[in-house]
């Protein structure tokens, strides 16, 4: 049953170095290397929201924010969760998915078509504009609630 026991570790001692000797330049050069004490550095620089100044729509926006990509973190995980099981249940000889039925379900069902009639598919511009229309529908603080939202996606 020893070995199922934890291994004992042995740590070395702590030793110091021994210090170089140091070399003393020439008086010529001393005055040369002397440097002068440099300014401290620049202090980082502030935030752009005051966190004691937040509006109501700002604040609104950070809880969207947080929530759409938090909720979308767990449809991507769901979704490809979904795929794995699909493809190992497919490589089981169990189901049978016919991906090029899905693929045209998933183009019309997101895909648009523009003014010549040639279809587009969906973008990240268009599903942000989409989002942010959906979310401030008949909501005044449009403007603070979008730099909110921005920073909820970024903090959440």
């Amino acid at each position: 049953m020893t070995f199922l026991a934890a291994p004992i570790i042995y740590c070395d001692p702590v030793t110091s170095k021994a210090a170089s000797p140091t070399v003393v330049p020439p008086a010529s050069q001393a005055k040369a290397a002397s440097v002068q004490p440099s300014a401290p550095p620049p202090p980082p620089p502030s935030s752009s929201i005051s966190y004691l100044e937040l509006t109501f729509g700002t604040v609104c926006g950070v809880c969207a924010g947080v929530f759409v990509k938090k909720g979308a973190k767990a449809v991507a995980f769901v979704m490809g969760g979904v795929f794995v099981l699909l493809q190992y249940l497919g490589s089981l000889s169990l189901v049978r998915v016919d991906w090029s039925r899905t693929a045209t379900r998933f183009e019309n069902l997101f895909y648009t078509k523009d003014a010549s009639g040639a279809r587009k598919p969906p973008n990240v511009g268009s599903l942000f504009r989409w989002i942010i229309d959906f979310l401030t529908a008949d909501f005044q603080q449009r403007a603070s609630f979008v730099a909110g939202f921005g920073l909820g996606l970024r903090i959440g």
